[in-house]
């Protein structure tokens, strides 16, 4: 594997230039606006649908009626069709190299969400995400809801810190608002077909068909094989990081009337193979006393001997030896019915939801060619979600939207533990081998909310937003203690919040909007669903934040340049996270952190060829001082967050004399080194406590498309991590009495993708 990386002293040079660069742009943003601000209006600023010479502007439903985005006085990233398909844009994961503070990374079946400092760390069927993610409306509680295709998206919108009043649910660190192309009434259609290197092929299929003038129809399909990217040096052992995908989407639109509609929607992915399994980056369990027995030792590799048998641990990235088969079976099925209606004064709208997920992973947790310990982690979740909003219509200088919310959903969590480890520690202690932790959990929400807006001026607006959340969780704990019997409780939180939103906007021209709020959010109570009986924590508190915000939305140079910033303090108080310790994750609630930054983003067309979009975040996030596990966190980074990172893009065009088109789209991004927990541990994998710690890196990205004349035929070549570069995704600490006393878990390691290249032929019709 070639590996890139800048010198250090080069590194520090453009970290030093990055901060530099960011200021001088957010004040390169103020003085414009501020001197456009003596200017007469311009025209109004174009929408996506109509023909411009300026950058396309893309209309949101963020506040939850259709607005232009550079209209909305909220730090929004609004990520349209174009720049998707150009992009090349999956799944989640991708938001990350597209957009400011956010921060996308899976362990096995789980996402880990982070935005402006926030996401979720218990993962189990008690904990919720601090980043929410919103399906076509519909609202995904876990983790492995990030599994859905990207493929036949509308647009992506995410909407960076709390979102407490119109969301409401779970939003402290913003939303996710994901949403599909709809049925038209014209019969068309897309297809493509991908080859790749790991012997990748993917096929799909969209196809929009008009039944009638009042009924229209759109199905999407999609399935894809890969070679997993990992060697496994076991012979006939399973490779991870591969694909066995497939998955289907269905819209069914009915349109009686101009002024009513109902959409009946469903989805359907399955994700199957080895899957994503981390790498073991310490020395084998139980063997740091070990000696090395290469000679020579093995380059880049860790060798000890456990009971005299010699084990190698390969420390390269994608290099492991199991011999325990690992698998994923996992799910997503979304459900809903979306009715619209138009009463003139007033519309209408209802959201109703149903989702279920499901995943069942199996992997090797010794990550070594004997068979020592092993984990089998199953969870299922069955959601119902019930949304009525009313939203005013009329052109007045008061507009509102006023709304209520149920969701309720039940599930199961269970992880066991087998192998000559767990035996061995089952017979010393006279209680059954595989040990059992996880339990049932029913979550029931429900909320009110409302905002409104009131035009003082004909460029001065104060909105306020109100919302009461009650939570309810309970069910049952099962864990174990060494001892019979196994331990079972009964568990139950109830709480409630209500949460507000205060913002002035100035829209100082039509390509000017200048505004500052401050919200509060707050993310429902949980359950520490994996403990023992010498845990009293077993229910931990809400999460609550207060947020400052004040940003800058403009367009500039005809439409040609458009530059947003946004600048923000979040106050964090009963925070909740996780570590582990000796008998597994221990989920509660810490004191509380400061989280503040900068955020820029750039739209340019400096030439009718080219177009240039980029984005930049710088930020500052520390724990308040609190000492957690027998350390103190005071001024310690906040985990799974980069201090600065930066994305650019560029896509030149180029129409050919044929009526051909030549397209080259390069991606570049930046990413800070990250601690992924709060004790911010850089001690050296070997050594006790080791490490939580992941060191920058660089990304590049280059795709090239060519459409034949007639627009049906498109061609595309691309690579992806061009330079081969090592990235670290996510770092994990295993549990406590799988390693040494004081030396914590086994340190557990999961990466990007390595180099891929490939070609893509579509075709529309």
């Amino acid at each position: 594997m070639i590996t890139y990386a800048c010198p250090a002293r080069v590194r520090c040079r453009f970290t030093d230039k990055f901060t530099s660069i960011a200021l001088a742009g957010a004040g390169a943003c103020w003085l414009p606006t501020l001197a456009l601000a003596q200017q007469s209006d311009a025209p109004p600023a174009t929408t996506a649908s109509e023909p411009t010479a300026g950058i396309a502007e893309i209309v949101v439903t963020a506040q939850k009626r259709a607005e232009k985005s550079q209209k909305v006085p909220i730090a929004i990233s609004a990520i349209g069709a174009a720049t998707l398909r150009d992009t090349g844009f999956q799944n989640l994961g991708d938001l990350s190299r597209l957009t400011p503070s956010l921060q996308l990374s899976n362990f096995g079946p789980i996402a880990f969400i982070t935005a402006r400092g926030i996401g979720n760390e218990n993962t189990t069927a008690g904990g919720d995400p601090g980043v929410a993610i919103h399906y076509d409306g519909v609202y995904l509680g876990r983790p492995v809801g990030a599994l859905f295709s990207a493929f036949d998206t509308e647009r992506v919108e995410v909407l960076r810190g709390p979102q407490g009043t119109l969301y409401g649910r779970n939003a402290t660190g913003g939303s996710i608002n994901y949403i599909t192309v709809k049925p038209q009434k014209e019969f068309g259609g897309e297809a493509d077909f991908t080859a790749g290197n790991y012997d990748w092929y993917r096929g799909r299929l969209a196809l929009n068909v008009p039944l009638n003038d009042e009924v229209q129809a759109r199905i999407v399909g999609f399935a894809e094989k890969r070679q997993g990217f990992t060697a496994n040096s076991v012979p006939g052992g399973t490779r991870a990081n591969d694909a066995d995908n497939w998955g289907v989407r269905g819209h069914l639109l009915y349109q009686p009337t101009r002024d009513l509609s109902i959409l009946l929607s469903s989805s359907y992915v399955k994700s199957g193979g080895v899957g994503s399994h981390p790498e073991l980056r310490t020395p084998f369990p139980g063997a740091r006393t070990g000696q090395n027995t290469a000679s020579p030792p093995i380059p880049g590799t860790n060798n000890y001997s456990v009971g005299g048998i010699p084990l190698v641990n390969d420390l390269r990235p994608f290099r492991e030896g199991k011999e325990f088969p690992e698998s994923q079976d996992n799910y997503l099925w979304v459900s809903s019915a979306t009715i619209d209606w138009d009463l003139g004064p007033v519309a209408v709208k209802s959201i109703t939801g149903y989702v279920r997920t499901k995943f069942d992973n199996r992997s090797d947790n010794d990550a070594s060619p004997k068979n020592l310990f092993n984990l089998f982690l199953t969870e299922n979740s069955e959601a119902e979600s019930q949304e009525l909003q009313l939203v005013s219509t009329t052109a007045q200088r008061f507009k509102w939207i006023a709304g209520a919310y149920f969701f309720h959903e039940d599930a199961t969590r269970d992880s066991r533990f087998f192998g000559p480890v767990s035996e061995i520690i089952a017979a010393a202690n006279n209680v059954e081998s595989g040990f059992e932790v996880g339990g049932t959990i029913t979550s029931r929400s429900y909320a009110f909310f409302g905002q409104g807006t009131y035009q003082l001026t004909p460029k001065l607006s104060f909105t306020g937003g109100l919302r009461y959340t009650n939570d309810l969780k309970y069910g049952t704990n099962i864990g174990f203690t060494f001892r019979p019997p196994f331990y079972r409780a009964p568990v139950r939180g109830a709480w409630d919040k209500v949460t507000y939103r205060l913002v002035a906007d100035w829209q100082a021209t039509s390509n000017a909007l200048f505004y500052a709020s401050f919200t509060t959010g707050y993310r429902s109570g949980g359950v520490n669903q994996q403990i023992n009986a010498n845990v009293e924590n077993a229910i931990y508190n809400p999460e609550t934040v207060k947020a400052v915000e004040i940003g800058a939305k403009t367009r500039l140079l005809d439409g040609k340049l458009q530059f947003n910033t946004s600048l923000y303090y979040n106050q964090y108080d009963d925070l909740q996270f996780q570590i582990f310790g000796l008998l597994g994750p221990a989920a509660f609630n810490a004191k509380g952190a400061k989280v503040k930054g900068i955020e820029v983003e750039i739209q340019a067309l400096p030439f009718s060829w080219l177009r240039v979009d980029a984005s930049g975040a710088y930020t500052d996030g520390k724990f308040d001082r609190q000492v957690i596990d027998g350390v103190q966190l005071d001024g310690k980074r906040v985990q799974r967050t980069p201090e600065f990172k930066a994305n650019i893009g560029t896509t030149a065009t180029k129409k050919l004399a044929s009526g051909a088109e030549a397209r080259l789209r390069v991606d570049y991004s930046y990413t800070g080194s990250i601690y992924y927990t709060p004790f911010n541990r850089n001690a050296g994998f070997d050594q006790p406590g080791g490490s939580d710690f992941a060191r920058y890196y660089d990304n590049v990205d280059i795709r090239a498309f060519y459409t034949l004349p007639g627009g049906r035929w498109t061609f595309e070549a691309f690579a992806t991590n061009l330079f081969d570069t090592t990235q670290t995704g996510n770092v994990f600490r295993n549990i406590g009495f799988t390693d040494v006393p004081t030396g914590g878990g086994a340190e557990l390691v999961s990466y990007n993708p390595p180099r891929q290249f490939g070609g893509r032929v579509g075709i529309k019709f």
